[in-house]
């Protein structure tokens, strides 16, 4: 009896990797993001399906994801293979996330605040002319689809975002800010687990890019010499609480993911874990400048999530419940997909708006707060110091206790103040919106 055919689906769907690690891999930062432990075999017997969710689906496709490759000589020749991200396994699950008052993609109404600073400030009508950035997404959104993760942010993230002054290879570039790559954030702002409670540990948070100001240390080592957003001493007040020395307080993040492969909901998940710290580290930044929380709009952020076929601009921010508990929230304020040049336009004039807003009013709210947060943080630190000395046996929380928040300490050295690595080239914008 002659061999039955094997089936083209079946051939189709071999693992690649072979190739695959051929390819350049994705830049890293400086240093390594821890990552989440390996999930476990699972075995699923036949014709039993899994309840169809979020967290099922993400999970479903890191195991699909990590099969053992079969022997390369017996695949057919790619006319392009595709790698995932190389943080692929450092995210955690929705019920990790809301185990640490994290909550995704919500559709809770927005404070008032920052629903009237939605309204007025980040929906508002830019004047002058449209970018052409818009319509070269549009235009290069299906080569980027058939890239790996790392050569689709390439070609697109420089359309849709924003490159700093100190990036010599833009053609329009925005002073006093900077936009880095795989930037690790200090895992002490990251929100504390329940009291009494040990979940799961949360993963490193590392942004794919992060817009931020520009430090001095960075402005003063080009030539000529750049304009920053804080002075020298504005930024030593801050040398010991700081979310990464090489950018002062980012307010864009991003998670990319490829168009086939990690599931948009991993980039998801991965912008909430990120945007909650952010919103910790404002939070904690401005309650001990002045002894009381700070409003929703000073501590909110913004991120985006892009599979290269749609993308989501996302707000996050905190509300604390009548005991002092904090719960992170994030909730998509735009979303549109990479075919439509005119909805893309509109989330360009969302995020120009942002920069705006950050080289204005955020701006002025931050440089007003840090004096006073340097003289209470300088006490506070003198404080814990002497009464460490006194009484040994005393912990550091219970010394350095902020109501309704504590005094993270000196951020620990997961990450690394050297630069991260080369810069991707940017496309100008020719000074116009949108």
């Amino acid at each position: 009896m002659p061999k039955r055919p094997r089936s083209a689906s079946t051939a189709s769907s071999l693992d690649v990797s072979a190739h695959d690690a051929q390819l350049p891999t994705k830049r890293c930062a400086c240093s390594t993001p821890l990552r989440s432990p390996p999930l476990p075999a699972v075995a699923e017997p036949q014709g039993c399906a899994l309840p169809l969710t979020l967290d099922n689906l993400a999970q479903h496709t890191l195991r699909c994801g990590s099969q053992p490759a079969p022997s390369p000589h017996s695949l057919p020749s790619p006319m392009s293979s595709r790698s995932g991200s190389p943080t692929r396994n450092a995210w955690d699950s929705r019920a990790t996330l809301r185990s640490y008052g994290i909550e995704v993609d919500v559709a809770r109404a927005l404070p008032t605040q920052l629903q009237e600073h939605l309204d007025t400030v980040l929906l508002r009508a830019r004047d002058g002319p449209r970018s052409p950035n818009a319509k070269r997404i549009v235009q290069q959104r299906l080569m980027a689809s058939l890239e790996n993760e790392s050569t689709g942010i390439r070609r697109l993230e420089p359309l849709l975002l924003f490159a700093g002054e100190d990036d010599p290879n833009a053609g329009s570039r925005v002073p006093m800010l900077s936009s880095k790559l795989n930037y690790n954030l200090s895992r002490d702002f990251l929100p504390p687990a329940p009291s009494g409670k040990t979940p799961t540990r949360l993963s490193q948070p590392q942004a794919d890019t992060i817009t931020g100001y520009l430090s001095n240390n960075q402005a003063l080592s080009t030539e000529p010499t750049l304009a920053t957003a804080f002075t020298v001493d504005e930024e030593e007040a801050l040398a010991n609480f700081t979310l990464n020395p090489v950018l002062m307080f980012p307010f864009l993040s991003s998670q990319w993911k490829p168009a086939s492969g990690e599931s948009h909901v991993i980039a998801h998940v991965q912008s909430a874990r990120d945007g909650a710290t952010i919103v910790r580290y404002l939070d904690e930044f401005y309650s001990i400048a002045r002894g009381q929380p700070p409003t929703a709009l000073e501590c909110s952020h913004i991120s985006v999530t892009c599979d290269i076929q749609a993308v989501n601009i996302w707000m996050h921010w905190r509300e604390r419940d009548n005991a002092g508990t904090a719960t992170y929230y994030m909730k998509s304020i735009y979303d549109c997909t990479l075919r439509n040049e005119k909805h893309l336009l509109e989330a360009r004039e969302l995020l120009w708006n942002h920069i705006d807003f950050a080289l204005q009013g955020r701006l002025q709210s931050l440089k007003q707060a840090i004096r006073p947060f340097s003289e209470e943080f300088t006490r506070l630190r003198t404080k814990k110091t002497k009464n460490a000395g006194s009484s040994r046996s005393t912990t550091g929380s219970n010394l350095m206790t902020i109501t309704p928040m504590s005094l993270p300490p000196t951020p620990s050295s997961n990450y690394s103040g050297c630069e991260p690595g080369k810069k991707r080239q940017r496309v100008d914008d020719n000074g116009s919106h949108g």
